[in-house]
């Protein structure tokens, strides 16, 4: 089941006070990114956390899910948690933080 895109809006909604977040269409869900890097995605409206070692805390406030058949267990976060978002803002920005830039590509001779 693909995600609705009011319930993309709902999720951007309850991250609105920090600006830095969006989501782009990806494989027939949502990836969302913080500052240009992806931290998460939105499937079958359900909002999932990357887990790295940035996102350990969240292990005893969220279930956790596969994002899609054969992935790895990803945070799941409740539309209640949502409530209050600070605390996952604040770990997905974590997570861009320790995610390297991009390498450009080198221009074809």
């Amino acid at each position: 089941m693909a995600c609705d895109k009011d319930f993309i809006a709902y999720i951007l909604d309850k991250l609105a006070h920090a600006p830095r977040f969006t989501a782009r269409p990806m494989f027939g869900e949502y990836g969302l990114y913080a500052d240009g890097k992806i931290v998460g995605f939105i499937c079958d409206n359900q909002l999932l956390i990357k887990p790295t070692p940035q996102s350990l805390k969240l292990e005893d406030m969220c279930e956790k899910d596969h994002a899609y058949p054969g992935s790895k267990l990803y945070y799941m976060v409740s539309e209640e948690q949502l409530d209050a978002p600070e605390v996952f803002c604040d770990v997905m920005f974590d997570i861009a933080a320790a995610t390297p830039e991009k390498k450009k590509k080198k221009p074809k001779k």
